[in-house]
């Protein structure tokens, strides 16, 4: 459950993405977040009805290549490895610049953003080398501490309001800038603040029960961090002053802004939350993703070094090192051409794209799976309905984020996002070409068979099925 709460990163996103929320939806960040919220649950069945037939330390790329062929298959798993790269990257990258600029403007002491990211990352790459059970325990504890220490915030915000606060507006569509409108866009963000619920997935063969649990992690934390974001958002509007949304939008730290008057020097407690954040969601970002190169790396799709493991630390190393380096490289490149404040929004613009684009197709595959191969099991609600009404639900939230134009340089990430797929379409066709039948082998590779109804698994006599 902790894999995914700190894969979301409550603290970091309350801090660092709700400003751009409040930017759309104003007063009524609740709302947005509410609805992402009821949207992620219809795709959180998704994983969790896949993880109970088809457990695999794969993931998405076994889920999605069961469900729709192995073309279909690589190509959301290209995506999620483009969210679960970008958006840690994201992160780190405007937590340098966020830190350097705090210290410049409180101490005095200038300190380069770009080293502070990279220091960010250098953290999460030692503690992920040298194992899951230290990196899990680390992640367990900093994903406990943020939530209390955020907690704490919203109470304060409630108990001293802004100016001019209305308890009623937050909870008001008709708050939002441009109404309904607003609204839509402001879960645009709201998805990539509770992107990450799908993280117990690829730990499936370093659990418990697997068949059973993984489901339970990924309801428990959407339930959990959605009723928080519900109520901090809410109460990060009634402090700074519902108002005056507009000017907590523009802020460049409406936190520091409103933690300092109501903290005074308490307010590096939050500082330190957004720090754990970061380091938390890179963590659990790399133990997800780098198991699913692993997979590749066993199935051939990607070169035989990622499927390699350390002889003592029982880690995948080398993907672990590739996931740290290209993610330093992005927000570096963000930041030295653009603008370093520009890193998150930039970034994290293409996470969702790539993010949207994975929960679709993998809502898109569980139908065709569950009736090609339990059809017996298959219930329509369960089975076809909800993971169809989550993929709707997600289409405007898609459209807004490309139309109207946004402007510069976020104009620049759908063409971005459309040349990344491209790539992996050109390194697919590659592979189906130099390596024929490499990617039918992903189906099947390090996926368990479930042997009980408390969600046993055999993963020494894996199954089609």
């Amino acid at each position: 459950m902790f894999q995914a709460i700190t894969h979301i990163a409550p603290a970091g996103n309350i801090v660092l993405t709700f400003p751009i929320i409040a930017r759309e939806a104003g007063p009524a960040m609740p709302v947005s977040l509410l609805l992402t919220t009821l949207v992620c649950f219809l795709i959180g069945n998704t994983v969790a009805r896949f993880s109970a037939y088809l457990p695999s330390s794969g993931g998405y790329y076994s889920f999605a290549t069961r469900g729709l062929g192995s073309r279909g298959g690589f190509m959301a798993t290209w995506s999620y490895l483009l969210y679960d790269l970008l958006g840690p990257a994201a992160t780190n990258g405007f937590l340098g610049y966020m830190l350097s600029d705090m210290l410049r403007t409180g101490f005095g002491v200038r300190v380069p953003w770009w080293l502070i990211a990279i220091g960010a990352s250098a953290i999460v790459w030692m503690l992920t080398h040298y194992g899951i059970r230290l990196s899990m325990q680390i992640t367990t504890l900093l994903g406990g501490l943020e939530i209390l220490i955020m907690l704490a915030l919203a109470i304060t915000f409630l108990v001293h309001p802004g100016s001019g606060s209305s308890y009623i507006a937050p909870l008001k569509p008709s708050a939002a800038p441009h109404h309904f409108t607003g609204i839509l866009a402001g879960m645009v963000f709201s998805v990539l603040a509770l992107s990450g619920f799908e993280a117990p997935a690829p730990l499936a063969q370093e659990s418990r029960r697997p068949g059973k649990y993984v489901g339970w992690a990924v309801n428990l934390s959407l339930l959990a961090i959605g009723s928080f974001y519900v109520l901090t958002s809410y109460a990060s509007a009634i402090g700074w002053g519902t108002g005056d949304m507009a000017a907590f939008a523009s802020s460049p730290n409406p936190y520091y802004t409103l933690g300092h008057s109501l903290w005074g020097a308490g307010w590096w407690v939050v500082v330190l939350a957004v720090i754990n954040s970061s380091v938390g969601t890179g963590m659990a970002s790399t133990n997800a993703a780098c198991r699913v190169m692993y997979t590749m790396g066993q199935a051939g799709t990607l070169p035989a070094r990622f499927g390699k493991i350390h002889p003592v630390h029982r880690t995948p190393t080398f993907a672990i090192a590739f996931l740290q380096l290209t993610g330093i490289a992005a927000f570096l490149l963000v930041g030295v051409l653009l603008r370093p404040v520009d890193i998150l929004g930039f970034l994290g613009t293409v996470a969702t794209l790539a993010v949207i684009i994975l929960y679709s197709m993998a809502n898109l595959a569980l139908p065709p799976y569950i009736r090609r191969e339990h059809p017996d099991q298959f219930r329509f609600w369960q089975h076809a309905a909800i993971p169809w009404l989550g993929t709707l639900a997600l289409f405007p939230v898609l459209v807004v984020t490309v139309y109207p134009v946004p402007p510069w340089p976020y104009n620049l990430t759908p063409y971005l996002f459309v040349v990344a797929l491209l790539v992996g379409l050109g390194y697919m066709h590659w592979l189906e070409t130099s390596r024929p039948g490499v990617l039918e082998r992903g189906a099947t590779m390090l996926v368990g068979r479930r042997t009980n109804a408390e969600g046993d698994v055999d993963w020494d006599a894996p199954t089609l099925s």
